[in-house]
C-alpha cells in the first residue's frame, strides 16, 4: 500500500510538471484588423513673410493601413478651405502653402486637417500655427507698406435738388499714384431710390505699362431722374504688393434742407417784403419757414385765403443755399419760378410740382381758413388739416377788452417816425389796421413812414389801451426770435406792457409806405412797402 501511495503521488507530480512546461511555450492568437481610422505623426504649421507675400505653410505626415484618400485643410479666419487627393497611400505626406492676408492685429490661428481613409475612416487634427511673420524670410528685403495715394477731384456736389425729371449725372475723377506700381482700381457707384429702385454701377480697370505709377481716372454716373435717393461713391486702388487705398462718399439726390412757404403775388412783393434791419431779421414778409419733421418733410401752419390772387409757392434749399443774403438777409436771393420752387398740382390731387406750368398755386382745399400744412418732399405730397387757433385772448394785459363776439375793430399804428401819429398814443390821424370783415384775427391797412423806420409799434383801440395794457411789439429780445432754421426774423406779439422786458418796436430798413396784415393768431405780420 505504500509503495502504491508514493507511485500515484510520482505520478500526479509528473503530470504536474508536464504542465508547467506546456505553459512555458509562447502563446498564439490570430490576427486583428488593422487600426481603423488614418493616424497624424507629424504636423506643423508656420505663417512667413516672404518677400510682400504672407504665407502659411502646412506640414504634416499621415498613415494609414487601409490608404489615405484625401486631406481637408480649412481655418476660418483666412477663409481657408482646400482639400487634397492623396490617391490612397498608405503614408502620405502634406506640404501645402496658401497666400493669405497679413493680421492687423496679433491673431493665434489653427488649421483644421481632416483625414479620409479608403474605408471612409475619419481622423481629425487642430494644428496650431506658429507665427513667424515679424522677420521677412528674403534678406533685406524692404516691404512696401504705403498704399496708393487716392486725390479726389470729383465729385464736388454730392447733395442734389432732383425736382427736375432729368438724369442726376455724377462726375467722379481722381489721380491714382502709387511708386511700386497700381495693379487695380474699382469704382462703385451704388444705392436705391426711395421706392425701392436699387442702382449699381461699378467699373474695374488694371492699368497698363505707362499708367501704373500714375493713373488719371474720370466717368460720369447717372442716377434716375426725377426721383429721390441716397447713393455711395467708392473708388479703391490696390497696389503690387497688395497695399489698398479707399475713398469714398454719401450722394443725396431731393432730401431738402429747409423748404418755405412764399405768399407774396409777385416779384414785387419779394423785393419789397419786410426787413429789420435793427436786427438783419426777415419774418416779417411773405416767406414762411416751414418745420422739418422726419428726412424730408416739413410743416407750416397758415390763414388760407382761397382768392382768385393765390400764388402759394414751396421754396427748397439745400446746404449753404440761403434764401436771404448771408449775415444780414439784407436781400431776396430766390425767384418764384427758380428749380427749386413747387406748386401744388392742378392735375394730380394731394400732390407737389416742380412743373411750374402744371401747377395752381392754391392749396388742395376747397374753404379759406386755418389749415396745418405739410409737405412730403420725397412723395412729393402736400395736406393741408384745418385747425383752431388757439391764443389766451382773455388775458387782460395783453388783450384788454377783447371778446370773441367783440373783437378789435382795429389796431393803431405807434411810432414817432410815422404820418398821423403823435407820440406814444393813439389820436386821431393814427393810422390803423382794420379788422377784415368775417375774421376775428386778420387786420390790414397802410401807413407811412418817415425818415429812419424803427420802433413801430401796434396797439389795441384807445379806450383799452394803456401804458400797462394792449401793446404789440417784439415777442423778446432779438436774439432769441429765430426762424425753423435758426435765422433771425422778428415775431410781432401781444406783450401787454410798453416796457415789457427786452420787448422793443419792429423796425424796416428804409421809410416808405407800406400794406401791413397782421394775424393775431398766429402772431404773423405781412409787411410789404409799396412806394415812397
Amino acid at each position: 500500500m505504500i509503495m502504491k501511495k508514493v507511485f500515484n503521488n510520482l505520478t500526479a507530480l509528473i503530470m504536474v510538471m508536464i504542465g508547467i512546461a506546456a505553459c512555458s511555450k509562447p502563446l498564439m492568437f490570430p490576427e486583428t484588423e488593422p487600426t481603423a481610422v488614418p493616424q497624424v505623426k507629424q504636423a506643423v504649421a508656420q505663417l512667413l513673410w516672404i518677400g510682400p507675400e504672407y504665407k502659411l505653410v502646412v506640414q504634416a505626415t499621415l498613415q494609414d493601413a487601409y490608404g489615405i484618400s484625401k486631406v481637408k485643410l480649412k481655418n476660418g479666419e483666412w477663409g481657408l478651405d482646400a482639400e487634397v487627393t492623396a490617391d490612397n497611400k498608405t503614408s502620405y505626406t502634406v506640404n501645402q502653402t496658401f497666400v493669405v492676408s497679413k493680421d492687423v492685429n496679433v491673431t493665434e490661428h489653427n488649421v483644421e486637417l481632416t483625414i479620409t481613409n479608403s474605408k471612409g475612416g475619419i481622423a481629425k487634427a487642430k494644428v496650431k500655427v506658429e507665427d513667424l511673420s515679424a522677420q521677412n524670410q528674403i534678406p533685406g528685403y524692404t516691404p512696401d507698406l504705403l498704399p496708393p495715394v487716392i486725390t479726389v477731384t470729383k465729385p464736388t456736389i454730392t447733395r442734389f435738388y432732383g425736382l427736375a425729371n432729368d438724369p442726376i449725372n455724377i462726375d467722379v475723377a481722381a489721380g491714382i499714384t502709387d511708386a511700386i506700381g497700381i495693379a487695380a482700381i474699382e469704382v462703385k457707384v451704388w444705392g436705391e431710390t426711395a421706392s425701392g429702385e436699387l442702382v449699381n454701377k461699378e467699373e474695374l480697370i488694371s492699368p497698363v505699362a505707362g499708367q501704373q505709377n500714375s493713373y488719371a481716372y474720370s466717368k460720369t454716373f447717372a442716377l434716375p431722374a426725377g426721383k429721390v435717393g441716397e447713393y455711395q461713391y467708392l473708388i479703391k486702388a490696390t497696389d503690387a504688393s497688395g497695399n489698398k487705398s479707399i475713398k469714398s462718399g454719401v450722394i443725396t439726390v431731393g432730401y431738402m434742407d429747409r423748404l418755405y412757404l412764399s405768399d407774396a403775388e409777385n416779384m414785387a412783393e419779394v423785393t419789397n417784403q419786410g426787413y429789420d434791419n435793427g436786427g438783419n431779421a426777415r419774418g416779417i414778409g411773405t416767406l414762411l419757414s416751414m418745420k422739418k419733421q422726419g428726412a424730408n418733410s416739413f410743416v407750416v401752419d397758415y390763414y388760407y385765403r382761397n382768392e382768385a390772387s393765390d400764388n402759394i409757392r414751396f421754396i427748397a434749399f439745400l446746404g449753404n443755399d440761403r434764401p436771404f443774403t448771408a449775415t444780414t438777409q439784407a436781400a431776396a436771393l430766390y425767384t418764384l419760378d427758380g428749380t427749386n420752387v413747387l406748386g401744388n398740382s392742378a392735375t394730380a390731387t394731394g400732390k407737389v410740382t416742380p412743373v411750374l406750368a402744371e401747377a395752381n398755386f392754391k392749396l388742395p382745399v376747397t374753404q379759406k381758413g386755418y389749415y396745418r400744412i405739410t409737405v412730403d418732399m420725397t412723395a412729393r405730397s402736400i395736406t393741408a388739416v384745418p385747425f383752431t387757433p388757439s391764443k389766451p385772448f382773455v388775458d387782460a394785459t395783453k388783450y384788454p377788452g377783447w371778446a370773441a363776439n367783440k373783437p378789435y375793430a382795429y389796431l393803431a399804428v405807434i411810432s414817432s417816425v410815422v404820418d398821423g401819429t403823435a407820440g406814444w398814443a393813439e389820436v386821431a390821424t393814427s393810422p390803423k389796421l382794420m379788422k377784415e370783415a368775417n375774421h376775428n384775427f386778420l387786420y390790414t391797412g397802410t401807413f407811412k413812414t418817415t425818415g429812419n423806420s424803427v420802433n413801430l409799434n401796434f396797439t389795441a383801440p384807445k379806450e383799452f389801451v394803456n401804458s400797462t395794457n394792449g401793446w404789440f411789439r417784439l415777442l423778446s429780445a432779438r436774439a432769441n426770435m429765430k426762424d425753423d432754421y435758426g435765422d433771425p426774423i422778428d415775431i410781432v406779439s401781444a406783450v401787454g406792457l410798453i416796457s415789457a422786458g427786452t420787448n422793443y418796436g419792429f423796425s424796416h430798413n428804409t421809410a416808405g409806405t407800406f400794406k401791413a396784415t397782421y394775424d393775431m393768431a398766429l402772431e404773423r405780420l405781412r409787411l410789404i412797402r409799396t412806394g415812397n
